[in-house]
Parts: structure tokens; C-alpha cells; sequence
């Protein structure tokens, strides 16, 4: 096999391999794409063992006719059917002429569904069969050659255990929703006995419900119990289970639609029908054979959508008036039977969902998303959706959205049979406040805190309601909130290809899975979005470059005195603040005698304050991983105060309740309260308004706050690092910083030095930043190898210039240096030269003419073919190493240029070919939007 097959069938067996017992749907739709990879032929049928129906059922089909196809089984123990054969005897059968076979039943396939040759092959488990492949083509003797046939066994061979292992769950589903109907059916039947033993003149008693969707091709409801005294009136009135609900065929058809839902109001309460020969009826021999006279309907619907529950039908032999004792009783009667089979049936089901749950919260996943995907597909295969998706909810650009895949199209939630539900965009939180484009089921349900279902998609759209369409075969949607400590934290939606589908058993069913992943999930996510926050870092104190050897402590650089008091500042403090912290995980939450310890970081800008913070926690999270909390990482969390204001500014430090303000929808906690345990850092803290100054004091003093729109107090425990460029003893003068909060911020204080007072370590400050940048921007045929070096000169050059910006200052010189150096090093010209092109005393003019210089570098690169979107653009922005700015004026320089719209933008900046009808072309194409819109946000 050549090489790109095999990897793409490695690839696909991995699949396969990954996949839990709740996935046989997904594992054969898999295994579909690699029979036809393995047999080069687009034709194929998977026979599956169902011991519920003593049939081999058929599975999976592709090519013509596969939708009937589906529908056709084989008796297991039958060796006058192919199947059946090579199921019993175990053994592959080459038909190269299907119509030639002595076999009628094989003749007769053949004819039907255009088979005109077939290779079939065994499914074998453990020495067992449990069911047959069969490779079918409309051409006789086109069959897989000798060796496609051992590569086909050969790949079987590898993922039938998982198969199995899939088939016996889904089958023990499939069993359990017998056994929930049988015992429906037994309760039911118990009612409508004691009914016709509690009225004398009752002569028949019934119970109606809704046809189960798939059971027929008509629509309707069907007979679930009946009773009479006389045996033979109970089996005619069984005779013809299904009562028609198309117009005019039956009684109930005035009352009720096809889908089951109440259409006349006068159904909605319990209707008395005194003469049955004069109406319209479906079974004339209710009242011709059986001489039923009379009938008293109770009703039972859900409120909300008035679909029927269950009708219970109570018929007379007489014309007999109920006296309102009776008609009462009835009704008192009718509810129990609603209960009996609501409550009853539903049993088995939960336990089996209280069982599986329960299992998966004991296994070892590694990451979240695994987790998601295996709750989902238990979901979804005990409910019997048609296909699903869990949503994270998730803060972008200062909004909320729900979140099922991430930019670069990678399912950090949860989807099941994925190819139903492709490229989904990020979903707006709220509810009719948002335009009508943007809402959708799950977005109402986050906001509202509710579980909700549509019935209708069509009908839901059509009116301008909540629900935003993936794929127009979805008919009808259910959506169930996660929520954890009162905030919504997640939404499980399931979908269904037919209206009317969910029920409020099924809503019951999730929230009960809802309730019991809730807090699991809390955990998990709040120990990836930790990792994620730690692994960063980690790598902004990771990276040494080799030709520096001055790195102290983490990745602090420089051999000067004022370097070295940063060090020796950080190997101090560290250890008891270790101990504090330690301490919390002791003593109770309420302990506050010496407040909360506080640290402050003053120094210019861009002199490297949140680098220092980094080194800090660094050394922390080593001790705290070493002693501790082994194997731990210690929380962390960051905030920029001048990055917000008012209400937005408390609810990012202590959080809000739901409706506290414009765009409150949904409870939320603070950065205090998630970074409970450990440490929070907070950027230029000169800039924070009066109301946050009195609560940040108040929460160092005892480690109290309360949520913006709540009045209980809660409380937290952190190390609170705050930073500063600004003269706080000024703005004490001024009245705009509170002069007792500056003493609690100030217990251990740490000012970083700037350049122009550590010039004996720009030399190796500059090495180090050249070989970062160099990493970045490298062209694809450049190794680290070639990385330039700065010359004696140009090091001498930046030691002697006057920095006003500090570490900021000095990585943009480098990056003009870098991009526009005449030789393969960097020299004294070309440092003066990038200096001079950053005039100091227009620094706003500054910053643009370099962002245009280096999206005119960026868009030259990808215009000769040097570098592509990807790796010019997405890679530097999503390592923080080139701006937004950047971007939008590479986006501005391509719509200037003619690419006007967004295909014609992934053409120009060579990000992918959105004319292509490849699915994976597609989805790298939903990525460039998806980053553009909703990363850079471009206008």
C-alpha cells in the first residue's frame, strides 16, 4: 500500500481505537470510510448480531439503495441466506455473480438492490461471530483482489473488539427501553383494570400514547393497554393498534395533529361523547361489533406544548351520563395512569444512567475534551438523539460565548457524530436582546440558567425564535445548562432528525447527568485553564538562549548589582510566603489575623515588571509543587485594572450575579475567587477606581467580598502581587489612590530597575531577545543555526543609547534590526538605523510606522510564496509575538490590494482555497474566519 493510504488508514483505525462503547454509530460511519479506502469500491453493508430480535441487523450501508438496504435483516440461524452462512460457518464467500447463486434469497437481492457481485467477510471476536462485512458492486465480478482482501481481514481483525464491545452496549439500550416499555405496558394495564372494576357501567377502558417515532412510516398514537371483561372486545379493539391522526381519519384527528400536539382547545379538559355513532370514527366497528355507545376522554399533555401524554379512553355498552363523583374519579384515575407510566418506566433507564455516569467519574481521562465526548455519547445513545454537542462557556473580548471548537477548529467541548454537526462558530450567551441572527437554543439556555427544547426547528425559525441552524436535518433540539457553584459553566444540547422527538422524560434524563457532571467538570476545567495559565508561564521564563551566561534564578538576566537585588529580593520572600500559603490549605477559610499578604512591583515602563511577577510565581510554584501540593500546579491568575472600568472592573476582581448589570447573564465568579489557594496579579493598580480601591482593602484585610448584585460575603485566600509605572505617593497627594491601601500593598515592595540602570546587561538582555524574535520570524529555509549575532558595535551601539521604553523599547529596535539587517549579522548601522526609524519624540508615530513595516514584510513574504497565513501570521500572534495592530494592517493592505471579501482574503494571504468542496479545505477556511472575526475581530 503506498504511503499516504496507509498513514490515512492508520489514521482511521486510531479513530476507531479511540472510541467508547457509547460510539457504535461513529465507529461504523468510521469503518465505512475505511472499507472503502481498503476495497476501492464505494459499495459496502455491515451485519451486526441482535439478540434482542434474533436478527443480523443491518448496521451500515453505503452507495445506491442504502436506505433500504438498512431495513432489510437476516435470520441468524438461517443458512439459506448468504449473510447467515458466512455468520454461522465463519467463513469469507466471494460471489462474483450474485444472480447466478442457487439461492433465491440471493437472487432476489441481487435484483433489488442492483448487487451484481460481493465479497463477504466475518466478524470474529474471542472465536465468536458477531456479524458479517459484505463489499458489493454493481458489476459482476468486480470483487477486492486477493490482497485487498487480506488487508480488509487484517484491518477487521484490529477493530472488531471495539465493535463488540460498542454493539453489546448499544444492544443493552436498546433492552433497557424494552424492559422501560414492557413495564409501561404492565402499569398501564393494571390501571385500565382497576378502572373498569371501579365504574360498573364502564365496558372497555384504553390507554393512548404517542407512536413511537421511527416504530412506523404513518403517524399516530397507538394502543399501549387495554382492558375489557369479555376477552373478545379487548382483542378486536386490539386488532388495529394505531389510531390515524391525518385529517379526518379518525375521531381523534379533530382534536390532535400528526405530531401529537393539541390543535382544538376543547381537548385540553376531558370531553364526553354520548352517541360514538354519529362521529367520525377510524375502528366503526368500536360501536358496529363491539356496541360501544359512549366514550369519556381524559387527556394528559405537557403543559408547555400541549403534546399528548397519554389519552385515556373510557367507553360504555350504554348511554350513560358520569355524574361529576364519577367523572372526577376518572380524572383522578387518569392522572395516576400519566404517573404510573411517567414515573414507572422511566426506572430502569435512570438507574442505568446513575450506573454509567458513575463509571466515567471514576476512570483517568486524559484532558478534558475525552471526558466531554464519552458524557455525550452516553447521552446521546440513552436518549437515542440523533446527535449532540457540549459547549464551554468562555470569555472572548469581554463577552461570553459558548464554545464547542476553538479557533483552529480543534473541539475543545464535545460534538458526537461529528460529520452532522461540522465548523461550529463560537455562540453568542443571551436571549432577545440579541439580534435575531445570533440566538440560538443553547445561547438562551446559558443566559437563562434553564433547561429548554424546540419541538419544531422550522417552526421555531420561521417565527424568529431561539434556534440557530447547523444542518437543516435537524428537527428538533434539547438543551440542558451545566451549572457549578452557581454559574453556568457548560451546555449540553441533543439534536434529533425528527420534530417532536424530545419528551420531558428525556430533559429529566440529562439534567439527572447535568447534576451529577456539574461539579467534575467545574474541577477539570478549572485545572486546564490553570496548566494553560502555568504553561505560559513557564515558557516566558523557559527559553535561554545558549550564548548567554548570566541567567539567574528563572530566566532573569544580568550580572549588574541592580539585576542581582531582584534576585536575591525574590530567593528571600519566596520560602515564607511558601509558608503562607501552605498554611491556608491548614486553617479555616475565616483565618485573617494578619490579613492577606501583598506584594507591590513598582518600576518604569516596560522595564519587565510582569517578567519579574513570572519569576516569581515560577519560584513559588516550584516550592509549592516540591512541598506542598506534589504534582500540583499553585493557581495563579492575571489582570490589567486599566484594561476596564466601573461595574466591569469589580466583576473581573470579586464577580457578579446574574442581571447585576447590562450583560450580566450569568453568575460569574471573580479572578479572587478562582485563584483561591494562590496567587493574583494585578497590572497598573494606579489606575483603579475608588470603589475597587475600598473592596481591594477590605479583601486584604480579612480575605472578604461580595459578588457585584449579591449581599452574602464570601471568601478567598491569595498572595495579591500588584504592579505599577505610576508615582502612588503623588496620587495619594491627589486624592486619587487611598493612602491605607497603599500600606497594605506595600508590606514587601520591589522596584525593577530600567535599562539606563543596568547597562552592563543590555549585551546579554539583546542576545536574548535577537534569538527569541529570530525563532519567529525566521524564513522557512532558515535554521536556528543561522540566527544572526550582534557585532561589538551594535552591542556597544544599544548600551549606550537612552531607553525611554525600557525592555519594549529595545525588543522593537532588535525587530527592525532584525528584518531589515544588511548582512548575516547585526551591526552598529543597523542598530542606529532601526533606532532612527523610532523618532523618541513621536512615539504614537513610532509604533505605527513599524507595525506597517513589518505587515509589509509579512505580506511581501507571502506574495513570493516565502511563508503562508499560517505561519507568518496565525503561529506570532497566537505566541504573543506580533500584534493586533499588525494584522489588521496586513488585512487593510490585501483589501487594498483587491481582496475585498473574505474567499478572496484566504486566496491572497494564502491561507487555504475556499472554492474547494474538500471538507478539510472547509474547515481550514471556517479557522481564517474564525481568527479574523472573532480573535482579531476585524470590521
Amino acid at each position: 500500500m503506498n504511503p499516504e493510504p496507509a498513514s490515512r488508514l492508520n489514521e482511521l483505525s486510531n479513530k476507531i481505537l479511540s472510541y467508547g462503547k457509547e460510539n457504535l454509530t461513529d465507529i461504523l460511519h468510521v469503518l465505512e470510510k475505511a472499507l472503502r479506502l481498503l476495497s476501492q469500491r464505494s459499495r459496502s453493508r455491515v451485519y451486526l448480531e441482535d439478540l434482542t430480535r434474533g436478527v443480523l441487523a443491518c448496521s451500515q450501508a453505503s452507495g445506491p439503495y442504502a436506505d433500504l438496504i438498512l431495513l432489510k435483516s437476516f435470520p441468524i440461524n438461517n443458512t439459506s441466506f448468504a449473510v447467515s452462512r458466512v455468520y454461522i460457518n465463519q467463513e469469507e464467500l466471494v460471489m462474483e455473480d450474485a444472480a447466478a447463486q442457487s439461492s433465491p434469497y440471493a437472487r432476489e437481492l441481487a435484483e433489488k438492490f442492483d448487487i451484481a457481485a460481493s465479497y463477504l467477510i466475518p466478524l470474529v471476536h474471542e472465536g465468536r461471530a458477531l456479524g458479517v462485512v459484505c463489499i458489493d458492486s454493481g458489476q459482476i465480478g468486480q470483487i477486492p483482489t486477493p490482497l485487498q482482501r487480506d488487508q480488509l481481514k487484517h484491518f477487521m481483525a484490529q477493530v472488531t473488539p471495539v465493535i463488540d464491545q460498542a454493539r453489546k452496549y448499544h444492544q443493552q439500550i436498546l433492552l433497557a427501553r424494552q424492559v422501560d416499555a414492557a413495564k409501561k405496558r404492565e402499569a398501564a394495564l393494571h390501571m385500565v383494570k382497576s378502572a373498569v372494576r371501579l365504574i360498573d357501567k364502564l365496558a372497555l377502558a384504553s390507554v393512548l400514547v404517542p407512536a413511537p417515532p421511527g416504530e412506523t412510516g404513518d403517524t399516530g398514537l397507538h394502543i399501549l393497554a387495554s382492558y375489557s371483561k369479555e376477552k373478545e372486545t379487548k382483542q378486536l379493539y386490539e386488532d388495529h393498534k394505531l389510531v390515524s391522526l391525518g385529517p379526518g381519519q379518525s375521531l381523534l384527528s379533530r382534536f390532535i395533529n400528526a405530531s401529537g400536539v393539541i390543535t382544538d382547545e376543547t381537548l385540553l379538559s376531558p370531553l364526553y361523547f354520548p352517541y360514538l355513532e354519529s362521529e367520525t370514527l377510524q375502528k366503526r366497528y368500536l360501536t358496529d361489533q363491539l356496541g360501544l355507545k359512549s366514550l369519556f376522554l381524559v387527556p394528559r399533555y405537557e403543559a408547555r406544548t400541549r403534546r399528548v401524554i397519554c389519552l385515556v379512553n373510557y367507553y360504555t355498552r350504554e348511554t350513560h351520563t358520569f355524574s361529576d363523583f364519577e367523572k372526577g374519579l376518572l380524572e383522578e384515575h387518569a392522572d395516576m395512569v400519566e404517573r404510573a407510566i411517567q414515573e414507572i418506566g422511566g426506572q430502569h433507564i435512570e438507574i442505568q444512567v446513575l450506573a454509567e455516569i458513575n463509571d466515567l467519574l471514576q476512570q483517568r481521562f486524559e484532558g478534558l475534551a475525552p471526558f466531554l465526548n464519552r458524557v455525550l455519547s452516553k447521552a446521546t445513545e440513552i436518549i437515542g438523539a440523533d446527535t449532540g454537542s457540549i459547549a464551554l462557556v468562555e470569555q472572548i473580548d469581554e463577552r461570553k460565548w459558548l464554545v464547542v471548537e476553538d479557533s483552529e477548529g480543534r473541539v475543545v467541548g464535545a460534538k458526537s457524530k461529528e460529520w452532522l454537526k461540522q465548523n461550529i462558530a463560537p455562540i453568542p450567551i443571551g436571549g432577545s436582546e440579541l439580534p435575531r441572527e445570533e440566538r440560538s437554543l443553547t445561547g438562551f439556555v446559558a443566559a437563562t440558567g434553564r433547561p429548554h427544547r424546540i419541538d419544531d426547528t422550522i417552526a421555531e425559525k420561521s417565527a424568529g425564535g431561539f434556534y440557530r441552524e447547523i444542518t437543516e436535518t435537524i428537527r428538533s433540539e434539547l438543551a440542558v445548562p451545566v451549572i457549578c457553584e452557581g454559574e453556568v459553566i457548560a451546555v449540553i444540547c441533543l439534536d434529533s432528525m425528527r420534530p417532536h422527538f424530545f419528551t420531558d422524560e428525556h430533559q429529566r434524563i440529562l439534567t439527572l447527568i447535568e447534576r451529577m457532571i456539574s461539579r467534575h467538570l467545574g474541577d477539570r476545567r478549572r485545572i486546564e485553564q490553570l496548566t494553560t495559565e502555568v504553561n505560559q508561564l513557564r515558557s516566558d521564563v523557559g527559553y535561554k538562549d545558549p550564548k548567554v551566561s548570566s541567567y539567574k534564578l528563572g530566566n532573569i538576566i544580568g550580572n549588574s548589582s541592580k539585576a542581582m537585588q531582584v534576585v536575591d529580593f525574590i530567593q528571600r520572600v519566596a520560602p515564607p510566603l511558601a509558608n503562607r500559603i501552605a498554611f491556608w490549605s491548614q486553617a479555616s477559610i475565616h483565618e485573617a489575623t494578619l490579613g492577606l499578604p501583598s506584594l507591590l512591583i513598582t518600576g518604569e515602563t516596560g522595564s519587565g515588571k510582569e517578567f519579574v511577577f513570572n519569576n516569581i510565581y515560577s519560584r513559588l510554584n516550584e516550592i509549592y509543587r516540591e512541598k506542598i501540593r506534589p504534582g500540583r500546579e499553585l493557581p495563579v491568575k492575571k489582570s490589567n485594572i486599566a484594561a476596564y472600568s466601573g461595574e466591569l472592573t469589580y466583576s473581573e476582581l470579586f464577580g457578579h450575579k446574574r442581571g447585576a448589570f447590562t450583560g450580566a447573564h450569568a453568575d460569574r465568579m471573580g479572578i479572587l475567587e478562582e485563584a483561591h489557594g494562590g496567587i493574583v496579579f494585578l497590572d497598573e493598580i494606579g489606575d483603579a477606581d475608588p470603589k475597587t480601591q475600598v473592596q481591594l482593602l477590605r479583601f486584604l484585610d480579612n480575605g472578604g467580598f461580595v459578588r457585584l448584585g449579591e449581599n452574602t460575603t464570601r471568601y478567598a485566600r491569595v498572595l495579591l502581587v500588584a504592579a505599577t509605572n505610576k508615582n502612588l505617593h503623588q496620587l495619594i497627594e491627589a486624592g486619587d489612590f487611598r493612602e491605607d491601601l497603599y500600606h497594605r500593598l506595600t508590606e514587601l515592595t520591589i522596584e525593577v530597575p530600567s535599562l539606563n540602570q543596568r547597562r552592563e546587561d543590555i549585551g546579554d538582555l539583546a542576545t536574548h531577545f535577537l534569538g527569541q524574535l529570530f525563532r519567529i520570524y525566521k524564513k522557512p529555509e532558515e535554521s536556528d543555526d543561522n540566527q544572526p549575532t550582534l557585532t561589538r558595535g551594535a552591542r556597544e551601539a544599544l548600551a549606550n543609547h537612552h531607553f525611554t521604553g525600557n525592555i519594549r523599547e529595545l525588543r522593537s529596535i532588535l525587530l527592525r534590526a532584525l528584518f531589515f539587517r544588511r548582512g548575516a549579522m547585526i551591526a552598529e548601522e543597523d542598530i542606529r538605523t532601526a533606532v532612527a526609524g523610532a523618532p523618541a519624540a513621536e512615539p504614537r508615530d513610532q509604533t505605527r510606522k513599524l507595525t506597517e513595516e513589518v505587515a509589509v514584510r509579512i505580506y511581501d513574504d507571502i506574495l513570493a510564496g516565502r511563508e503562508d497565513f499560517w505561519s507568518a501570521v496565525h503561529q506570532p500572534y497566537s505566541s504573543n509575538h506580533l500584534t493586533r495592530e499588525t494584522v489588521l494592517a496586513l488585512v487593510e493592505r490585501a483589501r487594498d490590494d483587491g481582496a475585498t471579501t473574505m474567499p478572496k482574503m484566504a486566496q491572497r494571504l494564502r491561507a487555504c482555497d475556499p472554492r474547494s468542496s474538500d471538507a478539510e479545505e472547509q474547515k481550514v477556511f471556517f479557522r481564517f474566519k474564525n481568527f479574523l472575526y472573532k480573535t482579531i475581530r476585524i470590521r
